[in-house]
């Protein structure tokens, strides 16, 4: 399925977004843990690490979806076989 580059430019914007927020989530969490301990350390620990692995996926999916955005050279069809029919 093909895609708009509006509708692509969107996902990138949304994913950009939401991999930051996600980052800085995780920044916030591990500052907290200085005043948490024991088991709510432990917990706080674990889903900060969720949280920075969410917004690192996050942003290589924006990234990757917008490497699609670069224009393309159109390139001819493939021609399967040896010869070429000009009709």
């Amino acid at each position: 399925m093909r895609l708009s580059r509006p509708r692509i430019a969107l996902r990138v914007a949304l994913l950009a977004v939401g991999g930051t927020y996600m980052l800085w989530r995780a920044l916030e969490g591990r500052r907290a843990l200085e005043t948490l301990q024991g088991s709510d350390a432990v917990l706080a620990s674990r889903l900060a690490l969720i949280w920075a692995l969410m917004g690192v996926l996050a942003l290589v999916t924006a990234a990757t979806a917008a490497f699609s955005l670069r224009r393309r050279r159109r390139s001819g069809t493939l021609q399967l076989g040896g010869t070429r029919r000009d009709a």
